[in-house]
């Protein structure tokens, strides 16, 4: 008979294995429920005495109160067939569960486990009483890990007073948009006296639905249109003015008119100053160095007076005309030859442009 139920457990396990199965929560929405409804099938063991196996309702409810906390209610059947004893027990848990991420959470809360014999033992282990009731304070942690598309592997612990301790573990797997089976091993140990504890140990299926909460959402992509380049204006570079060497207008010693040959040179210079007509020009006065320096200064004044009364009388307004005179010290040749003398008697012409 024993064999034939193990056979029968396997074959439920291998067939909801197959199709998936749920895990506790890892990982809760604000607002979220979760309901659990399934079965499982303990049997009992105590020094030496052990019960048959039977299929108990197992079940639950949970509530996310934030994101990260959550509010969980599980009662499980302690039910077992007579062997060498049955029970007829049951076990209540309260926990509150703290999500450390998608894989993992610890939990902390109360359980109650009542270990009723329902009339079948009485001895040393329970005196006159059909039963030993533990509350149990208990912290534990969970974890959840994808082995494929919709389908995870669990499993949780938990220590507790009363020497205490449970796991489960099992495969998990989302058939549908908030449904989930489940199928796993539980394992139950808790205090019965002061030497012994009882155990329970069998396999488990379920079925769990979620509701309500909010999801998160992620924002839609901004999309930014496409904005065409500006494209700068080209801006002229600022002119830059430079002088520019135009002509020397030579003249005779000790005289401040220009020599008759000068003529074509005057006459060039009015028609670039009429050509050009935003150019301005600067005519410097020079001398050779015969006679003092005032006098030379006041020679190559004159002689630039002269050249500019020139260029007014043909056109050329007087405001586009600098002037300057430099007497003997700013030669073009040595003043130790008369070619050289001849060369500096000159007025120098410098286009502004």
């Amino acid at each position: 008979m024993k064999k034939k139920v193990f056979a029968v457990t396997l074959a439920v396990l291998a067939t909801a294995a197959s199709i998936g199965c749920a895990a506790p929560q890892t990982s809760w929405d604000q607002g979220e429920w979760q309901l659990d409804l399934g079965a499982w099938d303990p049997k009992a063991k105590f020094d030496g005495n052990e019960s048959d196996t039977k299929w108990n309702f197992d079940g639950g409810l949970g509530y996310g109160l934030s994101d990260k906390w959550a509010l969980e209610y599980k009662y499980r059947g302690l039910k077992t067939k007579a062997g060498d004893f049955k029970t007829d027990g049951d076990q209540n848990e309260v926990n509150l569960v703290y999500s450390l991420g998608k894989n993992w959470a610890l939990f902390g809360g109360w359980n109650r486990i009542n270990n009723d014999f329902d009339g079948s033992y009485h001895g040393i282990h329970t005196g006159s009483a059909d039963s030993v009731i533990n509350n149990v304070a208990q912290f534990g942690v969970r974890a959840k890990y994808d082995l494929a598309k919709n389908l995870a592997f669990y499993a949780e612990g938990a220590l507790g007073t009363k020497k205490t301790s449970q796991w489960d573990a099992g495969l998990a797997y989302t058939f549908a948009d908030n449904w989930d089976l489940n199928a796993g091993y539980r394992y139950v140990d808790t205090k019965l006296d002061d030497d012994n504890n009882i155990k329970y140990r069998g396999f488990l299926v379920g079925l769990s639905y979620r509701f309500g909460g909010h999801k998160k959402v992620a924002p839609a992509p901004v999309v930014e249109e496409p904005v065409a380049p500006t494209v700068a204006e080209p801006v002229a570079p600022a002119h830059v003015y430079n002088d520019y060497y135009l002509d020397s207008i030579h003249f005779d010693s000790d005289v401040d008119t220009p020599k008759a040959s000068e003529a074509g040179k005057l006459a060039n210079f009015v028609a670039v100053a009429k050509a050009h007509p935003d150019s301005t020009f600067k005519l410097v006065g020079n001398t050779d160095s015969d006679a003092s320096n005032a006098y030379n200064e006041d020679l190559s004044k004159r002689r630039v007076l002269n050249v500019a009364k020139y260029a007014n009388d043909n056109g050329v307004d007087a405001s586009r005309m600098k002037l300057n005179y430099k007497g003997e010290t700013n030669p073009a040749s040595s003043n130790a030859t008369e070619a050289g003398k001849a060369d500096n008697r000159r007025v120098d012409i410098w286009e502004h442009k």
